[in-house]
Formats: C-alpha cells, structure tokens, sequence
C-alpha cells in the first residue's frame, strides 16, 4: 500500500491511496469463511454452501467492504502523520476511474483535499479598532435600582383594595344567580392578584370589596389563561372543561406589595457586603454591576469590529468549489438555494476561524482545563440568576460546570467560546483600541 499527495494549485490537492489486493486478501478471505458459515442458501444446509458459490455471492461486495476499512484507516493515519492542515475532509475524487474487482490486483483511490491558506497575522498599535462602551446614566441606574426594590419587596396587610393587592379567600364555583352549586370546584385558599385580572369591569368590582364581603363574577373572563385558572384553582387543566364560568369570591384578607425600602438592611441583601450602608455607596455599587454585565456586548461589537478590520486586512482565500462541494456532501439537507444564499457568511466564519487558531498557535496560548470550567460555571451562575438566585456555592457550580462539560455538545460550545475570547483578548492588547462612550440608543445604531 502506498499513499502520495499532488498539489493542484496552492489550495487544492488530491491523495492517492494505491491498495494490492494482497493487502486486504486476508481480511477479505477470513470474511468469505464467516459468510460460508451463516449462509442460507437454497439446496445447501447451512454451513456447506461451496466456497466457489459464495465467493460469487458475496466477494465483490466484502472486497469493496474491507477496501473501505483499509482506506479509511490509511487516510486517517496519514493525515495524522503528515500533519496535513486540511479544511473539511476528503471528498472521493471526480476523476476516480471505476474498478473492476475481477481484472486488476492493483487499485487506485484518489480524494481530493483541501488545504488551509497559508497566512501571516501582523497587528499593531497602529492598527486601530473602536471599543465601544455604554454609558450608564442616572435613568438606567434609577430603573434598575427600582426593579431591586421591587424584587426585594414583599407584601404587607391592607385595608383598602388596590391594583398591587393580594387577594386571599374562598373561590367557589356558582349558578346564573351566583350562588354556590353543589359538588362545584372550590378553592379555599384563593390568591388572585388584582393587577392581572383582565376584564376592566370585573376589576373594578373588586376595588370596591371590604373584608368578608361577597363577589359573583365571570372567572374565565377575569382570567382567561387556562395555564393561569389551573394554578388558582389547583386543578388540573383537563378538568377545566368540566366546570362552568360563574364563581362567587368571599375576601378574607387584603394584601399590598410594597417596594424594599432604600436602608442598610436592603442594600446589604443586594449587595452581599455589610459596609455599604449609604444610599451613595448603594448607587455607586449597582452602576459597577450594570457595567460588568454590559461588557459583553461590547466585547460582541469588538468581535464584530475586529473580524471584519482583520479579514479586510488579509484578504485570506480559501478552496470555495471544494468547500461547497464538501458542504453538500456533509449536509444531506442542505439545498443549493441555501448554500449559494449562505456560503459567503460561512467562508467569513471559517477564515476568522483559521485567525482565531493561528493567533493562539503562534502565541503559545493554551487552553486550560480550568479556562473552560470558569465559563462552565459562569454560564451556570448566569442561569440561577434567571431565577433570582444570586448566591450560589463555588462548590455548587463547580458540580454543574463539569457535569456541563461531560456533554459533547456543550463542551464544544465552550471550548470553541473560550478559544475565541482568548484571541480577542491578544488582539485588544496589540492593537489600539479607540474607546468610545456611547448611549444604548447609539449603541444599537451600530447593528442596523
């Protein structure tokens, strides 16, 4: 067996596998004698089938078998050793000759392979990139001060209905004349929140409701979401068809949501240190939270900036029939309408792929295990704050991160997210970076 590569120009190749017969002779033969084994044939009781029969059965079809064993692992070999930088994997040739098993011993395969551009990464200080970050102003910090005090808020004994009141009482299914049927659905414990009760006319009956007084209302009309009359009445969904529209209300208790009150006592809640004790200090350390979590859009807009300043710079070319052959080929469900609207955005992706993988190589700047963990964990901690959990246990996300990690996908994702935020990161530091402040409205300017 002997496998030769032939340029055909700077980026395309072609790698001739050359295969004797002897080669996967044995293979082929040890084949045949589990085949003369098993086989059923007619008029032969199992196991005496003559060799010469199944050799004409099943040998073209067992030789072409181990031939593709023999030139997968040969190919895989090779690409390994030689360290051949290819894009894609090798496509079987369009000038492959067909081959006839019963005329030659000697066969030749031939894939055509695409190499990765060969390229230079020259950056400067005087090469200039915009870093844009987003002014926090006193109405964004006053938004997001207020939506604390709401979630830290809580709610308190009232004696007049309002929209922000908790109604409690007893929900009891009821006749046209709004009195309480038999066997009907009843909830004892009721929670509604006047605030999102939906017909207007039913909710201003309930502004008018005192403590044990009585309302007969249209329930579906007050809450037309099924998901949300399941989880007032604790019943399942399918049983809501059963029941019929009128209820009557019996109000027990009034309940309004008051804001968390700006002292010590909140902004220690929020901010886990004991020492901001002033409503200043409180400001100061909420604005410093608002601009950690803005930096990555501003790192996405770097990214953006940069990919399209580096690509402009090198004009990287890539093997584009190979590449769209290859596509096709990978993507049974891919249609060329697709491919002609997309590949532009795909071979952009693929030279900032090939820079991304050239900085870190030429840098000596490695991934560590603990580089991909720390963004396991951050995605993690990212997902309990969806939640309102803001304090979590390194040890606890630690669990989650590496668990996170043990799945392919995932860790794919990740790894191919780190490896690209390390290369930013070189690139910020050896080019100049031209920092702007801008508004969130100029900010989303940039991406119109």
């Amino acid at each position: 067996m002997n496998i030769t590569l032939q340029k055909t120009d700077e980026l395309n190749a072609v790698i001739t596998v050359n295969i004797k017969k002897e080669d996967v002779a044995e293979n082929v033969e040890k084949a045949l004698r589990d085949y003369k084994r098993k086989a059923q044939v007619p008029g032969f009781r199992p196991g005496m089938v003559p060799m010469g029969l199944v050799k004409k059965m099943y040998g073209d079809a067992l030789m072409a078998e181990e031939l593709n064993k023999k030139i997968s692992e040969s190919l895989n070999d090779y690409l390994s050793n030689e360290k051949l930088n290819i894009l894609g994997d090798p496509l079987p040739s369009n000038d492959q000759q067909t081959i006839d098993f019963n005329t030659s011993d000697d066969y030749n395969f031939l894939f055509d392979v695409a190499m990765s551009p060969e390229f230079e990464i020259k950056l400067s200080k005087r090469d200039k990139i915009n870093y844009y970050k987003i002014d926090v102003t006193a109405e964004m910090l006053d938004k997001q001060i207020d939506h604390l005090r709401q979630r830290f808020g809580n709610f308190a004994e009232a004696e007049k209905v309002s929209d922000n009141s908790m109604l409690r009482g007893c929900l009891t299914e009821a006749d046209e004349e709004f009195n309480p049927i038999e066997n009907g659905v009843h909830k004892h414990d009721a929670n509604m929140y006047v605030g999102t009760v939906k017909d207007d006319e039913i909710k201003q009956q309930f502004l008018t409701m005192q403590i044990d007084g009585n309302l007969g209302f249209n329930l579906r009309k007050a809450f037309p979401n099924d998901t949300e009359l399941s989880s007032l009445l604790g019943i399942d969904k399918k049983e809501l068809a059963k029941m019929g529209d009128n209820f009557r209300f019996t109000l027990e208790a009034i309940r309004d949501f008051n804001q968390a009150e700006l002292n010590p006592e909140f902004f220690e809640k929020v901010t886990q240190n004991p020492e901001i004790t002033t409503e200043e200090a409180f400001r100061a350390h909420v604005k410093t939270d608002i601009e950690a979590s803005l930096v990555g859009e501003s790192d996405y807009r770097f990214k953006i900036d940069a990919k399209n300043k580096i690509l402009s710079k090198l004009s990287l070319p890539l093997p584009e029939d190979f590449l769209k052959r290859w596509l096709l080929y990978a993507n049974k469900e891919l249609t060329q309408e697709q491919l002609d609207r997309d590949f532009s955005s795909f071979a952009d992706d693929l030279r900032w792929t090939l820079i991304v993988n050239k900085i870190l190589k030429e840098n000596a700047i490695e991934i560590q295990h603990e580089d991909l963990l720390a963004q396991a964990k951050n995605e993690m901690l990212n997902q309990f704050r969806q939640y309102g959990i803001n304090q979590i246990p390194d040890e606890t996300l630690e669990k989650y991160g590496n668990e996170m990690l043990q799945r392919e996908k995932d860790a794919k994702r990740i790894y191919e997210f780190v490896t690209e935020q390390k290369a930013l990161e070189f690139i910020k530091s050896a080019v100049k970076l031209e920092e702007n402040l801008v508004s969130t409205e100029e900010f989303d300017k940039l991406f119109a």
